[in-house]
């Protein structure tokens, strides 16, 4: 049964993409080897594409874009599903009123740009989903992605992201060939109020520290200097332990 679909709107959408845990072959190759806490970041979760290869710039007032193939710029308000497809395909249909919804819109806010992966998305109710930048990918000097949590078990609308700009005339690449956003399943119950609220904070006193440090003392007990990787090996025993299916492979080197 699949927990979590994504639908696309219309022709030529890019679907998800499981994420990598060697961000795209990017990472170091110490950190893809032996780091199991960057390997489950980066390949927690799924890449979101834009629909349409275009360059995109703002000039501290407003945006303008430009089609891949396409001679002119254009000023960039908002674009819809429609005109997009009318610029990437050379034809779109009339009377789907789906496609009148915006592929790119400008926000009130300077700098802050929508983009709709022409996708929606459903995940069972107790689920969310967490869209933000790629992880652990080397993002762009001249945009930053803004995170966003969307209650997907109930709102299934366009799936978007925002880009926030923080450089002026600079042409920024859009491409379907390189993922654009992550999107990661999360429990609902666990950005609740109720759940934050949950805190607990021990002091370091005579009645806490034996504690603490023997807490210590079995963390470091995995790791071994002529050895790298323990804390991975050490997460594929517990999760072969417990019968988890995508345990890490050992790493040995």
């Amino acid at each position: 049964m699949t927990l979590f679909s994504f639908r696309s709107c219309f022709d030529g959408v890019v679907p998800p993409t499981v994420a990598d845990p060697a961000a795209l072959g990017t990472a170091a190759f110490r950190a893809v080897s032996h780091c199991e806490p960057f390997r489950a970041a980066s390949g927690y979760g799924w890449y979101l594409y834009p629909p349409l290869d275009c360059f995109v710039k703002w000039d501290g007032t407003s945006f303008r874009w430009l089609a891949e193939g396409c001679p002119d710029w254009l000023p960039l308000t908002e674009v819809a599903a429609q005109t997009m497809l009318r610029v990437r395909d050379g034809e779109a249909p009339d009377d789907d009123p789906v496609l009148g919804l915006p592929v790119f819109s400008v926000a009130p806010e300077p700098g802050l740009l929508q983009v709709w992966t022409g996708l929606i998305a459903r995940t069972p109710p107790e689920w969310s989903l967490l869209v933000r930048g790629v992880p652990n990918l080397p993002g762009s000097l001249t945009y930053e992605v803004q995170d966003g949590l969307i209650e997907s078990g109930w709102w299934h609308g366009p799936l978007v992201g925002n880009l926030r700009f923080r450089r002026t005339d600079e042409v920024v690449r859009l491409s379907r060939r390189y993922p654009l956003f992550a999107v990661q399943p999360v429990p609902s119950e666990a950005y609740q109020s109720r759940t934050l609220r949950q805190l607990e904070f021990v002091a370091a006193d005579s009645g806490t520290l034996d504690e603490t440090r023997q807490m210590i003392a079995d963390a470091l007990a995995v790791r071994r200097d002529d050895r790298p990787g323990g804390y991975r090996r050490e997460v594929a025993r517990r999760r072969r332990g417990a019968g988890t299916q995508d345990a890490p492979a050992d790493s040995t080197r």
